[in-house]
């Protein structure tokens, strides 16, 4: 019996790990609209839709179009992640070739550089829908992917240059999926990764925006911040001469945050009005996704900073606007939702917490990123000696039936 375009779709985003209403997201489909589509509603005929189910699912459109068998070769050969070199299978590209097949066959042009910025693009926008936990496989072979092209590709100096700018942001979102994900030496791995490709083709963009992302790793338990500041300010200064707006405001609000575990609110304020200065401004290039960062990362990252030397007020009101600017992204609200409960359980305000976490339990709980469940199960752990408060015993109560 023949398998129908919806039902290839559902197997294919099955495989990926994506839900209905994650899969919606990104293609501006609602879930019902999705499980229409499966269903090989109308929609399933249209190749506009089917175009961008394939970009979001990360497939070639003849995996949806292709007959039975050939759509599952495509599917097999698109998903495998072997290491390279090895005996295991090698990596695939976008659209589904081998690395050895590209290198030794084809010379290594635009449209290949294209592919893989529009691959680092899509693995960001996964990330905000659905988390990290998912996507580091495909994120560490997309990577390998790339670095096999640097390595092995034949290609102009020119197109060599744009490929190791493509390859840094490609390591770059690779290190924020496994940090996303827990995985925390895997993403210093990516990040130094990131740098070092960076710096060795004189690109102090895509050096800053590592830089920017391994400062994370120096203060995430408080252990190293004032290294988190030094790469902040290195960042700062590689993007000083070509870097965008989103670029410098984010250097400067990452190191805004390091000042804030060590207690300098002084030097804090300082660089979170640069950062916000730095945002409203027009000069520079921004890389990839950033060039679109909305004003509502800057506003819940502003937030956490006021949040680390207890200025509660100021976070609570960061932290609003972080959620209601970030509606379309699921993990992403769902991240200001669980730093927002942490401030008010910080404050004092435990039922205002609770009531928060019980109104979006079901959609916080769907986020598949390992690091925003240990906050939120940090959380639950706080609130269980105020277990005479009624939205605590609430809360306490749906955990419980969770687990």
């Amino acid at each position: 019996m023949s398998v129908t375009i919806g039902e290839k779709i559902r197997r294919i985003r099955r495989s990926s790990g994506l839900t209905q209403a994650e899969l919606g997201a990104l293609i501006h489909f609602t879930q019902p609209a999705v499980s229409h589509l499966e269903h090989d509603g109308p929609a399933a005929y249209d190749v506009r839709v089917l175009r961008r189910v394939a970009t979001a699912l990360q497939v070639p459109l003849t995996a949806l179009l292709a007959t039975d068998e050939e759509a599952e070769l495509k599917r097999r050969q698109f998903f495998k992640a072997g290491m390279i070199s090895t005996g295991a299978t090698p990596a695939v590209d976008t659209e589904g070739r081998t690395c050895s097949a590209v290198a030794e066959h084809e010379k290594i042009g635009t449209s290949d550089v294209e592919r893989i910025i529009s691959s680092v693009n899509r693995l960001h926008e996964l990330q905000l829908v659905a988390g990290g936990d998912r996507l580091c496989d495909l994120a560490a072979n997309q990577s390998r992917y790339v670095q096999y092209l640097l390595d092995h590709g034949d290609y102009s100096e020119k197109v060599g240059a744009t490929l190791a700018r493509a390859g840094a942001e490609m390591m770059t979102v690779a290190g924020w999926i496994h940090y996303d994900a827990g995985r925390w030496e895997n993403a210093k791995r990516y990040y130094a990764d990131a740098a070092q490709a960076a710096t060795a083709t004189g690109d102090g963009v895509a050096a800053a925006h590592a830089w920017i992302n391994a400062c994370l790793l120096s203060y995430r338990d408080g252990s190293r911040p004032r290294e988190g500041i030094k790469l902040a300010e290195a960042a700062q200064l590689a993007a000083r001469r070509e870097g965008g707006p989103k670029l410098r405001a984010l250097a400067a609000i990452r190191e805004a945050e390091a000042h804030g575990v060590i207690g300098d609110r002084f030097a804090m304020v300082a660089a979170v009005g640069r950062a916000h200065r730095a945002y409203e401004s027009t000069r520079g290039r921004d890389p990839g996704y950033l060039a679109h960062l909305p004003e509502a990362q800057i506003s819940g990252l502003t937030g956490l900073v006021f949040m680390r030397i207890g200025s509660h007020r100021e976070a609570t009101a960061y932290l609003h606007a972080a959620i209601a600017g970030t509606a379309a992204y699921p993990r992403e609200t769902a991240a200001w939702q669980i730093r927002l409960a942490e401030s008010y359980v910080q404050s004092g305000s435990i039922a205002d917490a609770c009531t928060l976490l019980t109104e979006n339990f079901d959609s916080l709980g769907a986020v598949a990123s390992t690091r925003l469940q240990a906050a939120l199960h940090g959380i639950v752990s706080a609130i269980r000696p105020h277990s005479a408060v009624r939205e605590v015993r609430e809360l306490l109560g749906m955990w419980t039936a969770r687990s």
